[in-house]
């Protein structure tokens, strides 16, 4: 498929063809990721606005000391680039691809010039941008103030693909130690070991060599009280 032909179908499923204008459109290109692709580093100065339009992103702020702590998962439909279209500051956080992802990517020079004052393009940036620090604000608050089954619970529930059969195997736990998820979650690594000790014997989930299967979905849900990083 031609490439503008597919940024035009995207545009058109999710309803965001009359937020630009038509030559910011035609300045539009195609990205796509693969899992544990990097698409933002913490100190870039970005220059396009990315949408994401499949899969699913992870956002982590990585610390002076190397440590990073998980913020949300990203799904479409999700900017990455917005706040840093505004501001035009370099990005504080990193955003990385947990499965395969395509995004549509708009330069910003190019949202400068047409788009910054059509009201449209403007009030869905305003929301984008309070989606993302209300659900900043909620997982900052889960990573200090909950305990780590829920933060553990919630990480299972946002990152699992309900139509794989609640399975993650090709992707975030096959490609990640569970010291990088302790650390996502701000936590150890003999206490997040713990902890899934803990969610097999309660018959919460069985793990399966690199493969973890979730088992008692409502279990999860209780625990995570409906809070997920997304």
């Amino acid at each position: 498929m031609d490439q503008h032909q597919e940024i035009k179908n995207w545009l058109e499923k999710y309803e965001l063809g009359q937020l630009f204008h038509p030559s910011t459109i035609q300045q539009m290109s195609m990205m796509k990721l693969k899992p544990r692709d990097t698409l933002v580093n913490s100190g870039d100065l970005l220059q396009s606005l990315y949408i994401q339009v499949t899969g699913k992103l992870k956002v982590v702020n990585v610390m002076p000391n190397g440590r990073t702590l998980l913020l949300r998962f990203c799904q479409p439909i999700s900017l990455i680039g917005d706040v840093e279209l505004v501001n035009k500051e370099a990005a504080v956080v990193q955003v990385e691809a947990v499965s395969e992802t395509k995004l549509i990517v708009v330069p910003h020079r190019i949202l400068q010039e047409n788009d910054m004052k059509h009201a449209p393009f403007l009030q869905y940036l305003l929301e984008q941008v309070c989606h993302k620090l209300n659900t900043i604000s909620l997982s900052a608050s889960m990573n200090v103030l909950t305990s780590v089954d829920r933060r553990f619970a919630s990480y299972l529930l946002s990152i699992t693909n309900h139509s794989e059969q609640l399975r993650f195997k090709r992707g975030e736990l096959e490609t990640t130690s569970l010291t990088e998820i302790a650390e996502l979650l701000g936590t150890s690594y003999r206490h997040l070991n713990r902890v899934i000790k803990s969610f097999i014997e309660r018959g919460i989930i069985e793990k399966q060599h690199s493969e973890i299967v979730i088992r008692d979905v409502d279990a999860l849900k209780q625990l995570s009280d409906g809070h997920l990083y997304q």
